[in-house]
């Protein structure tokens, strides 16, 4: 089990073909994403929620972008 986080990040996106991370930007770093491992949906109340478990080659981290609101946040890091 990672650390929990819930930070609003910066997330460069590509559509190939599906919408998939390709970086994101956390506590002024920037993170590559050289693999997308996992990725589910979930719902926020009325808000579906993508969720992607991405990894740096270090790290996993899941990021989740909210389709309502169009903004991404890293919920969590497992080192």
């Amino acid at each position: 089990m990672g650390e929990r986080i819930g930070d609003g990040v910066n997330v460069v996106a590509v559509f190939d073909p599906a919408l998939r991370p390709a970086k994101f930007k956390w506590k002024g770093r920037v993170y590559p994403v050289k693999e997308v491992t996992y990725s589910w949906t979930s719902r926020l109340g009325s808000a579906g929620v993508t969720h992607f478990s991405v990894t740096d080659g270090a790290s996993l981290y899941e990021l989740a972008y909210n389709q309502s609101t169009m903004r991404w946040s890293l919920e969590e890091v497992e080192p």
